[in-house]
């Protein structure tokens, strides 16, 4: 397994990424999760920088992007990261009719099919946050998502901090112990977004910010195979926090999270 870092929560104008990874590296972590908001500058000099430095210690990365970013803005990270790239994951779109809320898949599946036939022959995974949690919504999706489960590299993106909210606040999932929730999960787990929070918001708080046993989270993990990438997505804007008071709480969560995974 590999142990990642949400980078993009600790962005500020005066700190150069390059210098962001060197340090989170310092910390222990082996993987570096980027966001497609870090793919704005034209010249992409900042991210070229990025990139050698994780070629040259040996880190990886993964990429977590909105559909807005696209297939093009995908190629341009396959082409700056290459075989580094362990995982590209997307926020999920919705869409809105006469019927209520569903998930947008028609407009989704596409866009990751053309990146499962543009990686083919590697081992890049792709997936979509928290979707789908369980057969149900697999069986209800199945005629978009089914060729992307067929072909081997798709997955779900778990994000444990809304695990922790669905189980406190939406009566579907109500009851369920941290396993049963995830055991319920019908496609590969390729990434799990670690943070804590109350269960009644989205604090993205650090190991012990909350509630949330990640104890169990970590048993639940393992009992269902999981040999992905952990990532721990501390996002100091979530909780009147800061990146600078923030980043003794990402090195001591990691520490954490590898005491209770090498267990």
């Amino acid at each position: 397994m590999r142990y990642a870092t949400a980078i993009w929560n600790y962005a500020e104008p005066e700190v150069r990424l390059v210098d962001l990874v060197r340090e989170f590296a310092s910390f222990g972590y082996d993987t570096i999760s980027l966001s497609s908001g870090q793919f704005g500058d034209p010249e992409g000099r900042e991210l070229r920088e990025a990139a050698e430095l994780i070629a040259e210690t040996d880190l990886a990365m993964t990429l977590h992007c909105g559909f807005a970013f696209g297939v093009d803005g995908v190629q341009q990270a396959l082409d700056l990261l290459g075989e580094r790239l362990l995982a590209i994951t997307f926020d999920p779109l919705s869409e809105v009719d006469s019927c209520g809320s569903r998930f947008a898949t028609g407009q989704m599946a596409p866009v990751l099919a053309e990146i499962l036939r543009r990686t083919a022959g590697s081992a890049v995974r792709v997936g979509i946050e928290d979707l789908p949690l369980d057969a149900r919504a697999l069986d209800t999706y199945r005629a978009d998502l089914g060729p992307l489960v067929e072909t081997g590299r798709y997955g779900m993106l778990l994000d444990v901090g809304h695990l922790n909210l669905r189980r406190r606040q939406w009566p579907y999932f109500r009851g369920l112990s941290v396993a049963e929730y995830v055991e319920r999960i019908p496609v590969p787990i390729i990434e799990a977004h670690l943070h804590d929070n109350n269960g009644q918001a989205d604090q993205h708080g650090h190991f012990g910010f909350g509630d949330l046993d990640f104890g169990s989270v970590a048993e639940a993990l393992k009992a269902v195979g999981f040999e992905g990438v952990s990532t721990i997505e501390i996002a100091p804007s979530f909780h009147d926090s800061s990146p600078p008071e923030s980043k003794p709480h990402a090195r001591a969560s990691l520490e954490q999270w590898k005491q209770l995974w090498e267990a």
